[in-house]
């Protein structure tokens, strides 16, 4: 019984620790937007460039997965200097790959994977 009442604790504490971090990550991540430049091409909640599409609800339509790769490598989802629609709108595929620590790309990830 006691090993089942520290695998609950354990499970319990590791919840806790998920759900207390995720909000500091998004916080972290919307810093990283404007830091790393991502702001001056795309908008977010009616602030930023207008070059990228609008990612205030990126969230919604794309997965956290998704969003990691399309920062590291946007060529995977699109052909670079290709044009792509979203939203009815089109743009130029011409984003740059970001180079950032892994800590600092799941930072940002989640923050925009976290606007619904």
């Amino acid at each position: 019984m006691n090993k089942i009442a520290g695998l609950a604790i354990l499970i319990a504490a590791l919840f806790l620790l998920i759900f207390f971090t995720a909000p500091v990550f998004a916080t972290t991540g919307k810093a990283l937007f404007n830091s790393e430049g991502c702001i001056a091409c795309h908008t977010i909640n009616g602030r930023g460039g207008s070059v990228g599409p609008d990612l205030s609800h990126a969230g919604s339509r794309r997965s956290f997965s998704w969003i990691k790769t399309q920062i590291t490598n946007p060529s995977a989802h699109f052909a670079s200097g290709s044009t792509v629609t979203i939203n009815g709108q089109s743009y130029m595929a011409i984003m740059p790959a970001k180079n950032m620590p892994a800590s600092e790309l799941n930072a940002l990830a989640q923050y925009l994977e976290s606007l619904k």
